[in-house]
């Protein structure tokens, strides 16, 4: 493994880890036990080191944004308005925009790997 794709994989774990964090400040909003889930990702990319958290991360992402959508639609539809409702569904399609991505960079590394 060279050195972008370690540094790629560290900058990976961060990230998660300080999205793990920002939902326990925004409880009210976010979950804290996804937070728990997002620090221990976060850490396991940083301690393992593996071109496979990125596949993983995107696979993730790219679900539970649909899942945020699909559950926003239902509110939405059975429930009536509601701003933060709306707010999911943007949030929703970025987490899969950020999935698609995170697969790709995936796919990106690990061809350099091969080489």
């Amino acid at each position: 493994m060279n050195n972008l794709q370690e540094k790629e994989i560290r900058n990976l774990g961060i990230i998660v880890i300080v999205l793990g964090i920002i939902h326990f400040f925004a409880t009210g909003v976010l979950s804290s036990t996804w937070g728990v889930v997002l620090v221990i990702f976060g850490v396991i990319c940083i301690l393992s080191r593996k071109l496979i958290c990125f596949l993983i991360l995107g696979i993730f992402l790219a679900v539970i944004g649909l899942v945020n959508i699909v559950n926003s639609l239902i509110i939405i539809f059975i429930i009536g308005e509601g701003l933060l409702n709306y707010l999911w569904l943007i949030f929703g399609g970025f987490q899969i925009y950020w999935g698609i991505t995170t697969i790709i960079k995936y796919t990106k590394l690990n061809k350099t790997k091969e080489k």
